[in-house]
């Protein structure tokens, strides 16, 4: 594996920088930055990434029933930066699921994706 440096030093894969042109803290800078404060909350309440539960137990869970209004605006800026998926509809509700990126910019550890992508 060929290591090469992002443009903020740190240590990057050539295909990570030649796909995405930075390395992965930076890119996942970038999608944090295009989104809301209160989305972010959101996105870590989807995966029970939050401070009463503990670190290994994150990724416990993985949806977000979204009525209309602010958090499905919020939803849908999660979707637009790659970080969650809209799933199915039941009434007036939109269920949402975090993607690997969601995961990983929420904090999760490889054993928290995996609890949360599993169906």
């Amino acid at each position: 594996m060929i290591r090469n440096r992002c443009a903020c030093g740190k240590a990057s894969t050539a295909k990570q920088l030649a796909q995405h042109g930075k390395c992965a803290a930076c890119a996942l800078a970038a999608v944090r930055d295009a989104i809301m404060p209160g989305d972010f909350a959101k996105l870590q309440h989807m995966l029970g990434a939050v401070q009463k539960y503990p670190k290994s137990k994150w990724g416990w869970r993985n949806y977000f029933a979204a009525g209309s209004g602010q958090q499905h605006e919020a939803m849908r800026r999660l979707v637009a930066a790659g970080l969650a998926t809209a799933g199915r509809a039941c009434g007036n509700m939109t269920y949402f699921y975090a993607t690997r990126l969601g995961c990983k910019a929420a904090g999760l550890d490889a054993a928290g994706i995996k609890r949360a992508m599993e169906d």
